[in-house]
């Protein structure tokens, strides 16, 4: 018979006879067993399944994520977007896409599976609540919309992004020539020394990659306060041969409420942050008001760093100072200037069109006591070609340093303890690849 018919007799007959398995994560043998007795006694096959597969697959639709599971599972995947019931599209972490060759049975099969996804982080999506964000243990982040929002006959639109942490390292970056040592280290030495900054860019250009390995590099003996929504993207926490954290992390997560005086905000946790004495706070991404916060929180010489959707430079400050608007809609030049005295430095990660992700520039913004802004690119990506054959892009550059840090930029960074002879290596500059 056909899968989707099998699939509802089956879960009837469970339910009758061992409803205790359907809702016991520990009894997956069990749960695996019984769906075996049931095909065995009725003899029923689904056509390009044997006994062992079919028993798998239900076993999959009943206690997992249907056609999910594996992609989920899966290390070479970054994200998975359903587009509605019937279109599945995978993305790799080379950037290609395809077209998952299964699909769901029915647009409301697909929004059953999705809201068991979104049970984990307690978040609902219903007729009456038609988008949720949601997060799996695994660092991965769910979000959702339904009708009346999506067409009725689509069911369902998802976005399902994966981090994979142990992808995430120096190494790996400077393998893949993202961005080359030097601007690295001078990076490093950024978030080491007291300098805040904020890494631009749009969804999937790198953003919170870069940021997991420079907050990676920070000793083990600094507190680092990270705050993020929906989903656990940074990933810290070092441990011992013996499985004790040697660093000092404190993660935490906003928390939205069906009552909003019960919301926990990024912005209440950028407040709560001050009273952890932390040497730095990571804003995983700026979208609301927690930008006024956070530009507070550096403004007070606290190290901050965060992500912002938005260009390089001064589209970056500019994008901070609009969301900062949100709480104190004050004169944008005033906001503006405050954007750009908590975040001097702009580093613009971005994904080019041959699914490669590269730091397109860092660029310092001096405030000068009149109050204009002067920015100066340190280092930038030159691109020399940009070819398309045959269906294939192929895009040729090179990292170039422009200039060295300014005077108040050097002060600052004497002042955090950086020791001269750093220093001096990013004023003489370095060889860049």
């Amino acid at each position: 018979m056909e899968l989707y018919n099998l699939l509802k007799l089956t879960q009837r007959y469970i339910s009758e006879h061992y409803s205790s398995a359907l809702i016991d994560n520990s009894k997956s043998t069990e749960l695996k067993a019984y769906i075996g007795k049931y095909l065995y006694d009725t003899g029923y096959t689904v056509d390009g399944y044997d006994r062992n597969s079919l028993i798998e697959r239900l076993f999959c639709e009943m206690a997992e994520y249907s056609i999910l599971t594996k992609y989920l599972t899966d290390p070479d995947i970054e994200e998975i977007n359903i587009n509605g019931w019937d279109d599945v599209a995978l993305t790799h972490l080379d950037g290609h896409i395809e077209k998952a060759a299964e699909y769901f049975f029915t647009p409301g099969h697909a929004v059953d599976v999705v809201k068991k996804l979104l049970q984990h982080s307690g978040m609902i999506i219903d007729n009456a609540t038609p988008i949720a964000q949601g997060h799996l243990p695994n660092n991965t982040r769910v979000t959702a919309l339904k009708e009346p929002i999506v067409d009725s006959d689509r069911g369902i639109a998802v976005s399902i992004r994966m981090l994979h942490p142990a992808r995430v390292d120096r190494e790996k970056l400077l393998q893949s020539e993202s961005i080359s040592e030097e601007m690295l280290s001078f990076l490093e030495m950024c978030i080491r020394y007291g300098v805040s900054f904020v890494v631009a860019g749009r969804t999937s250009s790198g953003k919170t990659t870069l940021l997991n390995s420079l907050l990676g590099s920070i000793p083990d003996g600094k507190r680092i306060y990270t705050i993020e929504s929906g989903a656990r993207e940074l990933s810290l926490i070092k441990r011992d041969k013996d499985g004790r954290v040697r660093n000092n992390v404190v993660h935490t997560l906003s928390r939205p409420s069906d009552n909003p005086s019960y919301d926990i905000s990024q912005e209440d946790l950028v407040m709560a942050a001050l009273r952890f004495d932390p040497d730095v706070i990571c804003v995983g991404e700026m979208r609301d008001a927690e930008a006024h916060s956070a530009v507070e929180a550096s403004s007070t010489d606290h190290t901050v760093v965060t992500t912002v959707h938005g260009g390089g430079g001064k589209y970056a400050h500019r994008r901070i100072a609009f969301l900062s608007q949100r709480r104190f809609p004050i004169d944008m030049r005033i906001s503006l200037q405050q954007a750009a005295l908590a975040f001097p430095i702009v580093v613009f990660a971005h994904k080019l069109e041959d699914n490669s992700r590269k730091v397109m520039d860092i660029t310092e913004c001096i405030v000068h006591d009149g109050g204009e802004l002067e920015y100066r690119t340190l280092y930038r990506y030159a691109i020399h070609s940009n070819e398309y054959t045959d269906g294939v892009f192929s895009i040729k550059g090179e990292f170039v340093k422009e200039n060295a840090p300014s005077e108040i930029l050097r002060q600052k960074l004497m002042r955090g303890g950086v020791p001269e002879e750093l220093i001096r290596r990013f004023e003489e500059g370095g060889e860049q690849k």
